[in-house]
């Protein structure tokens, strides 16, 4: 597989190979392999080799969306550095983006709530808070204007 992978880069240019086809299983793998990793077992087909040959091609060990998580998270922190707080507005000129992610991390918090289908996680509500994120906008003024 590793030599297809190299002939996706070499067309493509990324290693981002969709994960419906069976290479893209195959990356979906090394990547569940690789988080294990530090835990591994002497049978893990991951070796350092492999993990050497798959950074020469600039393997992306995090998914698009682990990126974007990642990425959202360092412009929250740095609008709670401007700022002091995790409230962004829902319209915030500067980065629209990360208004939106705001405004949909709290959409998914409150369908979780509701027992309803979310893509958020506990881990990542508790990310979230660990950084001071509050989960209803009105509450927090409600809170500061008594």
């Amino acid at each position: 597989m590793y030599s297809e992978l190299t002939k996706f880069h070499a067309t493509n240019g990324h290693c981002r190979v969709p994960s419906t086809s069976t290479l893209g299983q195959w990356v979906v793998r090394q990547r569940f392999l690789y988080r294990q990793y530090p835990n591994r077992t002497a049978n893990s087909s991951l070796t350092p080799e492999r993990i050497s040959k798959l950074n020469k091609l600039s393997f992306p060990w995090t998914t698009r969306s682990e990126q974007l998580w990642q990425e959202r998270i360092g412009d929250l922190m740095e609008y709670k550095r401007k700022h002091g707080d995790c409230m962004v507005p829902r319209k915030y000129p500067p980065n629209e983006q990360l208004a939106a992610w705001v405004a949909t991390q709290r959409k998914n918090y409150n369908r979780r709530e509701k027992g309803q289908p979310s893509p958020l996680t506990l881990a990542r509500i508790q990310e979230l808070e660990s950084h001071g994120f509050v989960w209803s906008y009105w509450d927090f003024n409600l809170n500061n204007f008594q």
